[in-house]
């Protein structure tokens, strides 16, 4: 009996000191939820903070949104990376919500997402600040593919006709 009380005191210890309690997703700051999706405003304002919009299109029950939410975004490394230089806007490929689109025509998600030929999810559009797109990443992204496509649209290496592809394989 005195090793069972002895058991259960060292699993409540261990189930109170955290080991065994999963942790609360951190918030993750370049993830904005706006008001009215108005792309146009969102890159305008993004660039007087001196930001970067991309939009990731998903989609309700995709199994690589929800783990680029769980695995990537909360990654310390890509928080300190995009943090400062991004804003993200995520809209659902499916979903009926007004949307102004980059280019300014009023639409809805999935028509802006179909315009955006965004049929895989997750779909990462990068925005330069006068609202061009500049570089599409489809499919989770691991930590080092997503930071290294941070660095490419935050140096604007796309500028000169770098491709993303050479970026990478020149280790930058």
């Amino acid at each position: 009996m005195n090793s069972f009380i002895g058991r259960v005191v060292v699993a409540a210890a261990l189930l109170f000191s955290g080991l065994g309690i999963a942790q609360p997703a951190r918030a993750v700051d370049f993830i904005i939820e706006p008001i009215d999706y108005d792309l146009p405003a969102e890159i305008a304002a993004a660039a007087e903070d001196g930001k970067t919009l991309f939009v990731m299109f998903g989609q309700n029950g995709c199994p690589y949104c929800a783990k680029m939410h769980k695995r990537v975004f909360p990654n310390p490394d890509v928080g300190a990376l995009y943090t400062p230089s991004f804003v993200m806007l995520e809209l659902n490929i499916k979903g009926d919500l007004d949307v102004v689109s980059h280019g300014g025509e009023a639409t809805t998600e999935k028509e802006y997402a179909n315009a955006m030929r965004a049929r895989a999810t997750p779909l990462f559009v990068y925005f330069d600040k006068d609202g061009k797109d500049v570089l599409r990443l489809t499919g989770y992204q691991e930590p080092g593919v997503f930071m290294a496509a941070g660095r490419y649209v935050a140096t604007a290496a796309y500028a000169d006709g770098t491709t993303f592809l050479d970026f990478v394989r020149a280790g930058k």
